[in-house]
């Protein structure tokens, strides 16, 4: 998988997937219009923050495989007090997350809700799968608490679990 690094703020999440969808088909391009496209379709509007169901529709969409595993299915905006966004604006981000669930169905897109163990994302990638994670890359750049999407994945004849962060 090829690094891209965003170009705005709030688009490290599209930047992941975008990563993803380009190692399956490299037509799909690293650039920054992909980038804006794949934010504007996976956005959880009002919030600038991704949706899950949203990146996977996106990723079917394009014929990418894809599963979603995740502890709760209802929407949870980590840290929302502290972006500045009112419990309406959750609230209605949580309502535009319950559409973008709708199409994951209407999409066959296979959805667990379990706890995911450490031991199964090393064997997923192990078998060399692509998983993109929600994870505290806080502490991957060494800087505050943020929750944020990245892949996580094997390169051919490594044993090491490579992280891309597209954060500029």
């Amino acid at each position: 998988m090829e690094l891209y690094k965003q170009t705005t703020d709030y688009t490290c999440a599209a930047c992941s997937l975008m990563m993803a969808l380009n190692h399956f088909n490299p037509e799909f391009k690293l650039n920054r219009e992909n980038e804006f496209i794949v934010w504007r379709e996976t956005v959880n509007l009002p919030t600038r923050a991704p949706s899950i169901y949203g990146m996977a529709c996106f990723a079917k969409k394009l014929g990418v495989d894809v599963k979603v595993v995740l502890e709760e299915r209802e929407y949870d905006y980590p840290d929302y007090g502290f972006k500045g966004y009112t419990k309406k604006e959750i609230d209605d981000a949580k309502y535009m997350s319950r559409i973008y669930a709708k199409e994951l169905f209407s999409l066959s897109i296979s959805l667990e809700e379990r706890e995911l163990k450490l031991e199964e994302v090393v064997s997923l990638i192990n078998q060399g799968k692509i998983i993109i994670l929600r994870v505290n890359a806080g502490s991957l750049r060494d800087t505050r608490s943020t929750s944020k999407y990245l892949p996580f994945f094997k390169r051919k004849g490594s044993e090491l679990i490579t992280v891309l962060d597209p954060v500029k």
